[in-house]
């Protein structure tokens, strides 16, 4: 490894095409931190778009924003489980009713 970066740092070639490199590296990861800034910053403005849209109160302090976007993750997540158990629920009987029709079919009651 020591004799790579000697080699690197020897040749004023390999240097400038090393910089070039690092130059590109940090701009690509600077491009990606606007576009997560970019990306949550729309998030919240549909996110306030929509406390408005259904009467709720706007935050006015970070604080009460976490209370407010950790309220709406808690009622998603309730509303999921429910979903998720009605799921089960309904696969569970198509599944019997399924069995039963096999069973029915090979036993020929």
């Amino acid at each position: 490894m020591e004799n790579m970066i000697d080699i690197v740092f020897s040749n004023p070639i390999y240097l400038a095409i090393a910089g070039i490199l690092a130059i590109l590296l940090i701009f690509a990861i600077i491009k990606k931190i606007i576009k997560l800034v970019f990306g949550i910053g729309v998030l919240l403005i549909l996110y306030v778009i929509y406390l408005n849209y259904t009467g709720q109160e706007v935050p006015q302090s970070i604080n009460e924003f976490k209370e407010s976007v950790s309220e709406s993750v808690e009622q998603a997540k309730d509303i999921a489980s429910e979903s998720l158990e009605d799921v089960k629920e309904s696969t569970k009987k198509i599944v019997e009713k399924k069995v039963d029709e096999k069973v029915n079919e090979i036993f020929g009651d």
